[in-house]
């Protein structure tokens, strides 16, 4: 089975969530990780989600960027089996892997693809714009 924790400094995460779960229904796989909302230390919450997840589970861990602690924490845990941490996350790659099939891992090479693909979503809409013409109104 494929877990996913979405994960950002302060409420980002859970408006990710919700937000996939607008656009694809409920997710009872997905957890948001919303750090620094309580006064609770990053690393217990991260434990006490990872804790319940089986070795044998696929686990992908989205978080905000890659300098920020929120991602340091889950650093550690990349060594874990089956689990993928994509940093610099949208709303394109969370889609994309929450709605991937289940029926096997993820490959490393097809997460590469789909985070390539997010990537291309990253787009500065004045330019476009620029380049339509008035048929393509």
């Amino acid at each position: 089975m494929r877990k996913i924790i979405i994960a950002s400094h302060y409420k980002l995460a859970d408006g990710m969530k919700q937000t996939l779960e607008f656009i694809a229904g409920e997710q009872k796989n997905c957890v948001a990780l919303s750090a620094y909302v309580n006064n609770n230390p990053i690393e217990d919450e991260i434990s006490g989600i990872i804790k319940d997840i089986s070795k044998d589970d696929e686990l992908i861990i989205f978080t905000d960027m890659l300098a920020g602690s929120v991602n340091q924490k889950f650093f550690p845990y990349k060594e874990r089996l089956h689990t993928h941490i994509i940093t610099g996350m949208n709303l394109p790659i969370i889609l994309a892997i929450a709605l991937s099939p289940e029926s096997d891992y993820l490959t490393e090479d097809r997460i590469r693809t789909l985070i390539s693909e997010a990537k291309d979503q990253l787009i500065y809409v004045n330019d476009i714009n620029a380049e339509m013409s008035d048929d393509d109104e």
